[in-house]
């Protein structure tokens, strides 16, 4: 008896999930199309050029714009964990978050 009346439930749970929401068309283009980035961490390091703040990734060397120069100030000179989204047609990645790297990779005390 108490799972006949459970079933009602759990059909109305699996409706919701098997039609998520759409995004409407009336929301604007570049809305739409942050919805769908994936969000990144790479490792490199912040330098200045030309009076920006750069991110050199390691891995394949690629330069990027950064769009919180301000958050990267802080950074300058130090390698560095960055997150974010990455805007590939304009070189630039979209910073959720900076973390020296030291704080995933601690250097050994010498005793």
């Amino acid at each position: 008896m108490l799972l006949a009346s459970a079933l009602p439930v759990v059909g109305a749970v699996l409706v919701i999930v098997d039609h998520p929401r759409t995004v409407s068309s009336n929301v604007p283009e570049l809305l739409q199309s942050e919805l769908h980035l994936d969000v990144r961490t790479l490792a490199g390091k912040i330098s200045r050029r030309s009076g920006k703040f750069i991110f050199k990734e390691d891995h394949h060397g690629i330069v990027y714009s950064l769009d919180d120069q301000k958050e990267a100030r802080n950074f300058a000179g130090k390698a560095v964990f960055v997150t974010g989204t990455i805007d590939s047609k304009a070189n630039i990645v979209h910073i959720h978050k900076i973390e020296p790297t030291w704080l995933f990779h601690p250097t050994p005390r010498a005793d």
